[in-house]
């Protein structure tokens, strides 16, 4: 029997080895239980960093190539995979279980996966760039017993692996051990929601799913972070085998279990425990919980703004250059030409996207070379600076929850150039676009769009066609309706007035252009659909039954069984936004059999296409089927308006969860367990998320890339004369080989922001339906306020009063009990301070710190209220 100071000289000679590193091997990232049957071993051959310091010629422009922008760092000698994948390789010892002891056991087998983790773009050669890769590697441990609550084991790795780390310490508790077989919305869920879902799977490379089928029935907890405590909250079950999914891929390679929570409804911060298997990642029970990811888009779109100048101390700072017209870069000019889409030589006169080929262009300049010098603004896709008419639907998905939502979503603090002006953030954000197109006037004719620039900083300025007209009096309409909704009368009627102009223009042309189709992401509007828009709209500001008349003579409507839109399949018409306004507007309705046609359509079509897809996925999300590669998009447009118009309470019930589970995807319950949007510089940004992506904000002295960006994680290869179009050359030398056919395609992320076929997006693709969908659900989960504007003096502060919140000589009162966030941050959104109250019947009175700088915002949130204050701090 082995005595004490011999076992104290073993366990000090394990704990000796454990703290200590070979200075020249792989690194070990960490050793964690995946469940009390398997270890997750992480290492890594080596990491990419990205030069980032706002400095040199090339600095915030994002497209050029710099000298020495990255560095490789080698951890050497590699893993040796062979040796790591021997169950001789590694020892699991405990003194505190009898079924390891001080001498530790090998493990039953040893499984792998290994992937790309970095990628440095090098010199020129020949044609293309040099790229440099850096793996990392996955190793699971099948152990011969299983682990035990609450013990510590010391995990010892043979030399022959090559790690930098001899052994390593951990305890299993599944309070504390973060499991990567555990999947949650990383952000959290609404108190109420009938849908909190958290997933069980894990695919262990050659070693295939992990088998969960005997963790059936084991309790799920919720572990409350501050105290500690844990409360039963449910049970594991069976959902769904592997198989087909959102674009017909198989996202997870394994059958799924659910370890949802559905009737856990108190607020605060906690984790998902499973009984035998670990935790989650920290996330929140709130009822703002959407108010970041959706705060995290907007900022999105406002980072894809061109001639954006940075304003109010933003950081990180807008893009570069700004493609003002003579003035930034001086030499650029826009000039108008006689090319448009329906152009006879329009499928001749260049090759590819010919947005694209600005020189060929050229040979169609107006005569006498004129420009428009107001032809800036709108939003780019990824790293590009073309402006078509595709991006029109941008327009509308940002303001559609606004409309859904009767213009709850009025929040002015989310960090963009206007926060603070009175005007809710994305009624700004969607103005920018609408803007933009109304600049691109030629005489009275309204453009089709904005060419790349050449080298000389040239741009070209499409030819005014008919369908372009109908789009701008769609646009305008739809913002000037959001203007009502947020009682600006004023910009309502400018609004309401460009509107009718472009309409009364495209209406007197003797080529109207209705049945011309105009792609807007995946899915196509004709011109009598923008049309109806406008109509739809305009009835809702104006009560003119001449409106009205027209959206009944172009709805397709004529039965309940309508195709309002067929996304992704190529569809010829898209009638959701104009049908929208219709459904939600203010008038009295002249037809009510339309308006119950409508409804049914979209009631039907929302069951369908969309929520009904819950049921039959083993990620249960509710995008369209017809999402092609595009895997990473939210498209629940039809579930949204649907929720917000049935009167039936299960239809209602149906379509809130449907939305919730699709963002739960989203926002980390997939494969990867991270949210799929850039998050540097956010609050998200301490969350698992898209680090590589091929955007903007490089080299701005501004950590990481701009937030808000979606990529769109394709991995089919478009062009391979340069490795910037080719997917495959991420994923040839994963292991297993075959990426495409043997892993879970929601695996199919890779960290590079150079492979733009891999990692580009589209803000009407792969952004526009998630900040519609993450808009919807947070005004459904709180009430957004309005904006007081409060003078700061040394002695007093002006008093704002929003019923039980109530603001006056820098005392905060609030009155009602519950759970409250206080905010205290500046205009670019960045947090100053933040504190949590919980808020009994006294009430809460709390004496603020005076603003630090001249213009701040503070939010108060919670109890189903907010209220946001802009501070003016003046010294008297």
């Amino acid at each position: 029997m082995l005595n004490h100071r011999k076992l104290f000289w073993r366990l000090s000679v394990i704990v000796f080895l454990a703290s200590c590193a070979r200075l020249w091997a792989a690194k070990l990232v960490d050793v964690s239980p995946l469940d009390n049957e398997y270890l997750m071993i992480h290492l890594l051959d080596g990491d990419v960093t990205h030069l980032d310091n706002g400095q040199g010629q090339h600095a915030f422009k994002a497209h050029h190539h710099i000298r020495g922008q990255d560095t490789v760092k080698l951890y050497e000698p590699a893993v040796n995979t062979s040796a790591a994948t021997q169950p001789a390789s590694w020892t699991l010892a405990s003194a505190a279980d009898a079924a390891y002891g001080i001498s530790g056991k090998h493990p039953r087998a040893c499984h792998r996966k290994t992937k790309v983790n970095g990628h440095a773009e090098k010199e020129w050669s020949g044609s293309d760039y040099v790229y440099e890769y850096t793996y990392e590697h996955f190793l699971y441990l099948h152990l011969p017993s299983k682990l035990k609550q609450g013990t510590t084991y010391t995990l010892t790795l043979d030399q022959s692996i090559n790690s930098d780390v001899a052994a390593r310490t951990f305890t299993f508790d599944i309070y504390t051990a973060v499991s990567e077989a555990v999947h949650v919305n990383l952000v959290g869920y609404h108190p109420q929601s009938p849908a909190k879902s958290a997933d069980l799977y894990v695919w262990m490379g050659d070693g295939g799913a992990r088998d969960y089928t005997d963790y059936a029935g084991n309790t799920v907890y919720l572990y409350d972070v501050t105290s500690g405590q844990s409360h039963n909250a449910g049970a594991v079950s069976f959902w769904k085998q592997s198989g087909q999914d959102v674009g017909w891929y198989n996202l997870t390679r394994s059958a799924v279990w659910n370890a949802d929570f559905a009737a856990f409804a108190t607020p605060g911060t906690w984790r998902l425990a499973i009984e035998g298997v670990g935790c989650s990642q920290d996330f929140e029970l709130g009822e703002d919980i959407y108010y970041q990811p959706f705060r995290t888009c907007v900022q999105g779109f406002f980072y894809m703004r061109i001639g954006q100048d940075s304003t109010g101390g933003i950081r990180p700072v807008p893009r570069r250059p700004l493609y003002l017209p003579d003035t930034d870069p001086p030499q650029c000019k826009v000039y108008l030409t006689t090319m448009h889409p329906w152009h006879n030589e329009w499928s001749s006169f260049s090759s590819g996207d010919v947005w694209d080929n600005p020189d060929d262009w050229k040979r169609f300049r107006k005569s006498g070379n004129p420009a428009n010098p107001h032809a800036w603004g709108g939003h780019s896709d990824a790293l590009d600076w073309d402006r078509h008419l595709g991006h029109i639907s941008i327009i509308y998905d940002l303001l559609l929850p606004f409309v859904l939502t009767g213009g709850s979503i009025d929040n002015d603090d989310l960090g963009i150039a206007e926060s603070g002006n009175g005007i809710p953030d994305i009624v700004d954000e969607a103005r920018n676009e609408v803007d933009f197109w109304l600049r691109l006037r030629d005489g009275r004719g309204y453009a089709h769009g904005l060419t790349n620039p050449n080298n000389q900083h040239e741009l070209f300025q499409a030819a005014p066609t008919a369908v372009a007209a109908w789009a701008n009096a769609a646009n305008a309409a739809m913002l000037a309706d959001c203007f009502r909704l947020a009682g600006n009368q004023s910009l309502m009627e400018t609004y309401r007035d460009s509107a009718v102009k472009a309409f009364t223009y495209a209406s007197n042309l003797s080529n109207q252009m209705l049945d011309e189709k105009q792609n807007i992401g995946e899915s196509q509007i004709r011109g009598r659909d923008l049309k109806m828009q406008a109509a739809a709209y305009l009835f809702n500001v104006s009560g003119d039954t001449y409106y009205e008349d027209i959206v009944k003579e172009e709805s397709v409507c004529t039965g309940p069984q309508a195709i309002l839109d067929d996304y992704g399949s190529g569809s010829s018409l898209n009638q959701i936004w104009a049908t929208a306004g219709y459904l939600m507007t203010p008038q009295s309705v002249n037809y009510p059999g339309l308006y119950a046609y409508m409804k049914a359509s979209i009631i039907r079509q929302a069951i369908n296409k969309e929520a009904g897809l819950i049921a039959s996925r083993p990620s249960r999300r509710a995008t369209d089927k017809n999402a092609g590669y595009f895997r990473t998009i939210h498209h629940v447009h039809r579930t949204m308006i649907a929720h917000a118009i049935t009167d039936d309470a299960s239809e209602k019930e149906l379509f809130r969860k449907a939305m919730e589970l699709e963002a739960d995807y989203g926002l980390g319950r997939n494969p990867l367990n991270m949210i799929q949007m850039t998050t540097a510089t956010t609050p998200l940004a301490g969350k698992r998320s898209v680090q590589g992506a091929y955007t903007s904000g490089r080299n701005d002295g501004s950590p990481g890339l701009h937030p808000g960006h979606t990529p769109y994680m394709n991995l089919d290869d478009w062009f391979c004369g340069m490795t910037m179009g080719c997917p495959s050359r991420l994923h040839e030398k994963s292991y297993p080989t075959n990426f495409k056919n043997t892993w879970p395609i929601g695996e199919g992320y890779f960290n590079t922001r150079y492979v733009w076929a891999h990692n580009e997006f589209t803000p009407q693709q792969t952004m526009r339906g998630k900040t519609a969908l993450y808009g919807y659900l947070y005004g459904l989960g709180s009430k957004a306020g309005s904006v007081s504007e409060i003078a700061f003096d040394k002695q007093r502060g002006d008093a704002a009063v929003d019923n039980s919140i109530c603001f006056a000589h820098r005392r905060l009162s609030v009155q009602t009990p519950g759970e409250y966030t206080i905010t205290l941050h500046d205009l670019a959104g960045r947090a100053l301070w933040v504190e949590r109250h919980t808020i009994g019947a006294q009430g809460l009175h709390y004496t603020l710190p005076l603003p630090t700088s001249s213009l701040s915002l503070m939010t108060v949130r919670g109890n189903g209220a907010q209220k946001t204050f802009r501070l003016l701090a003046l010294n008297r």
